[in-house]
């Protein structure tokens, strides 16, 4: 009988700080860095606060085509929908997701199939996408209308937190909440 090791769990924050951290830049580093552990004690970021540090600190087009390999061979789909978000206004790394769309998952290229301001690039890669997408980008304005606010609904439900603080103190060892007072029933006073 062999005793068969079983790999450790993939945790995505370290897994993507990782990929990340190989660009072998500072600022790839740093920004590896805060994906892991942050940069406040205590608080670990959530991708509201990962979003925000990224557009940030990679302000060109340059920088963040560099990370974007690196975020595609991740292949966790969160910060694909957040790349893409912040590229709404950046034909050249919309052009570098189209060139890219059969690397990406096929979520994510309904997604952009269906972005208004990649209409030019998509069309110029179209035959590289999934029959899925394709068949956004052949749909109508309702398919495709519906399509973004399902981006939209997925950037929102990822940014609406920055930060995690966990929990300092045990549960069980809490002190009791402190009783409310509440004004009785017509008198408009509190009970004393």
């Amino acid at each position: 009988m062999t005793s068969q090791k079983t790999p450790a769990p993939r945790v995505p924050r370290e897994s993507l700080a990782a990929r990340i951290s190989s660009l072998k830049t500072s600022k790839a580093k740093s920004y590896a860095a805060f994906i892991q552990k942050g940069d406040q004690p205590g608080m670990t970021p959530c991708w509201g606060a990962i979003a925000a540090r990224f557009v940030a600190d990679f302000a060109t087009d340059e920088e963040r085509l560099a990370v974007l390999d690196k975020v595609i061979e991740e292949g966790d789909r969160r910060p694909l929908y957040l790349f893409l978000e912040t590229s709404r206004a950046r034909p050249k790394l919309l052009e570098a997701l189209c060139a890219r769309a059969g690397q990406l998952p096929v979520a994510v290229q309904r997604n952009l199939a269906a972005m208004t301001e990649a209409a030019t690039q998509v069309a110029a890669h179209l035959d590289d996408f999934d029959p899925s997408a394709q068949a956004v980008w052949n749909g109508g304005e309702d398919t495709k209308r519906a399509e973004r606010e399902l981006l939209a609904s997925r950037v929102g439900e990822l940014t609406a937190l920055s930060y995690f603080v966990p929990d300092a103190v045990d549960p069980a060892k809490e002190p009791p909440a402190a009783p409310i007072i509440t004004p009785r029933r017509g008198t408009g006073r509190t009970p004393r």
